[in-house]
Parts: structure tokens; sequence; C-alpha cells
């Protein structure tokens, strides 16, 4: 296996893989600060009473962490950045993926060649500079190298649970984006939504991308593709698209801007 996480680092700060216990306990007190008491969501009791976000498949993901190398040793003061990371192996050991809860993604068991599930992603809110969120696309980039992975896929959240607050941009992404074939996916339950679709010649489709939450947009940029439908998620105040992209298919553009980002290193 290659090593491209070793690299993705500067003078200020650094993307790898948490090490320690006590750096997962500080992405997981980051995710609580964020999506509980930033954005709204309902956390379990006893998420509440350790105000940390944390669940059952923690124990089976790798925990890629944005570090700020100028605060000190505590890492509760220096992880400012997550990705939680499930691949297939760890997966299979909990029988589910975790979007099995909303999308239908359970075929991509069978998928032919490594797969990686993204989640938690968030950055703290004093860090969500281009250079931070760069730094950890070259270390989820540097992570798909490495495992050489086929096809990732996860949630991309819109903060807020009425979608008809954003029909020009879900139109865009219908009209566009949704994936299909081998790839198409579902949003599944009494949850899931049909997009709220309006006519094709009424989207601006600039202003529309520009209105997209970052995440999405900087899916879309390499190639991705999302879900047929809707999940709303109500205990997180959100509504979710799937996002799913074969590492095969993604821009040639993605993989020359990664190779000399990794040269800069």
């Amino acid at each position: 296996m290659t090593n491209y996480l070793d690299n993705i680092k500067n003078e200020k700060f650094e993307v790898r893989l948490a090490k320690t216990p006590a750096e997962i306990v500080a992405a997981q007190k980051l995710r609580y600060e964020i999506f509980f008491e930033e954005d709204g969501a309902t956390p379990s009791e006893q998420v509440l009473k350790e105000k940390r976000d944390f669940d059952e498949f923690d124990e089976y993901c790798d925990h890629l962490i944005a570090i700020d190398r100028t605060c000190g040793d505590n890492p509760e003061d220096y992880v400012i950045g997550t990705y939680r990371l499930l691949r297939k192996d760890g997966a299979k050991k909990l029988g589910k993926w975790y979007s099995s809860a909303e999308f239908d993604v359970e075929k991509f068991f069978d998928y032919d060649g490594e797969v990686l599930e993204l989640g938690r992603a968030c950055v703290h809110k004093d860090f969500r500079t281009k250079i931070v969120m760069q730094m950890l696309w070259n270390g989820l980039a540097a992570y798909m190298f490495d495992y050489e992975i086929k096809l990732m896929f996860g949630c991309g959240s819109f903060l807020g649970t009425n979608v008809d607050e954003h029909k020009e941009e879900l139109s865009y992404l219908y009209y566009n984006h949704v994936a299909e074939g081998n790839l198409e996916i579902n949003a599944k339950t009494k949850d899931a939504v049909p997009y709220p679709v309006i006519p094709r010649e009424e989207i601006d489709e600039k202003r529309a991308f520009v209105k997209l939450p970052t995440m999405i947009k900087g899916y879309l940029r390499v190639g991705c593709k999302v879900s047929k439908s809707i999940f709303v998620d109500w205990s997180f105040n959100t509504f979710d698209v799937c996002i799913i992209f074969e590492t095969k298919n993604l821009k040639q553009s993605y993989f020359d801007h990664y190779e000399k980002q990794m040269k800069g290193c």
C-alpha cells in the first residue's frame, strides 16, 4: 500500500488519520458542536450527556482529521475538521452501511472492488477556509489512492427539512446529476420524498450551483452523481441526497490537480 496520507501538511495544518482514542473523541466532540449545537440536530440522551457525536459505526471506521499544528498538544484544541471513512470490510462486520437507514445502498456490498462510505464531514466554523477544505479533499484523495478505492458514496446534506425552499438547486441536480443504471439509488422509508422539480427553462444553472451546499458543490466538481430521490432526516435537521461516484469516472482535472497539490507538499 502507498502512503500518500503522510504528505498532507504545511507549516500550520496537517491532514491525516486519527492515531489515538483521544483524537477520535476530539473529532466526535467537534461533530457534536457542529451538528447538534450549530445545526440544531436532536441528540440522543447519551450523546447529549457526553456532548460528543458517537454511534456503533465509529469503531469500524477510519477517522480523517484536520489539525491546527499551532494549537498545542490537546486533541480537543488541535482537531479542527474530520471525515468518517467506512470501508467494505467494516460495513460487512456491522452488517450494514451507515446510509442503509436512508438509501438502498446494500448492493454496494457486491460491488467489484473496494468501496468507501463517506460520512460525518465537518470543519470548525473558525477554519472553514479554502486551504483547510482543500487539504481535507487532498486527504480524502490520498486515502482513495492508498486503499485503491473504486467507488465512494455518502450523504450530501442540506440544512433544514423543507425541500421546497430549494427547488431551483434540487431541480438542477435532478436534471443534470442523477445516477442511472447500476448506480441508481433511491431513498427509502416514509421519509423519502421526490425532487421538487420546476421546468428546466426556469432554472438559472449557474445560480443554482452557487446555492448548493459547499460539500455537494465539491463532489459535483469531481464528477459525482446523486440519488434519484431525497431523504428527510428529521433528527439531524437536514435533508439528504446520496452522493455516488466511481473513481474511474472522476474527471481527469481532479487527478491532475491532486498530483500538482501533492508535489507541492
